[in-house]
């Protein structure tokens, strides 16, 4: 049951954070309305991924999760290095912090500059895209990359 949850939540997650990015489009709802809504749901449920991956997998032990980290990464690329797991606490650190300052500041939020934008959103994308498309085998990969497609979509320039 454990890893089923720890599944269900990241794709939920991930689902959430597009459909946020979505509803971002809309000018007005740059700095309110269901998209923070959606990047909040979908951090929380991020949130409790980790703390289940951490439980299930990992059994609270940092040692066993940098590990498991090297040892995807040699099956797949050949290279026993665990540092992804700090690039994964970056991306935890990341999505609450995108999430604070929504709610904290929209304004300023949603006004922020385009190359922090920009930042942010190339790290997302590379987060996902490893998380949910290179490291994923099955038809798993195809919903990653599904939320890649709503991804890029949600980012493509607007006319003005």
């Amino acid at each position: 049951m454990g890893e089923l949850l720890t599944r269900v939540t990241i794709w939920l997650a991930l689902g959430l954070y597009a459909a946020a990015q979505v509803g971002r489009r809309r000018p007005a709802a740059r700095t309110s309305g269901a998209g923070l809504w959606l990047l909040t749901l979908g951090c929380g449920l991020y949130l409790a991924h980790v703390a289940l991956a951490f439980q299930v997998h990992h059994l609270w032990s940092h040692a066993a999760a940098v590990a498991h980290t090297a040892a995807q990464t040699q099956a797949l690329v050949g290279w026993n290095w665990g540092g992804g797991i700090y690039i994964n606490y970056l991306f935890s650190t990341l999505w609450v912090g995108e999430t604070a300052w929504w709610w904290l500041s929209p304004e300023r939020y949603g006004n922020r500059s385009h190359g922090v934008e920009l930042a942010v959103r190339g790290f997302f994308l590379f987060m996902i895209v490893n998380g949910a498309v290179v490291f994923v085998n099955g038809p798993q990969r195809w919903l990653g990359v599904a939320i890649v497609a709503v991804l890029l979509g949600a980012w493509r320039p607007t006319r003005r």
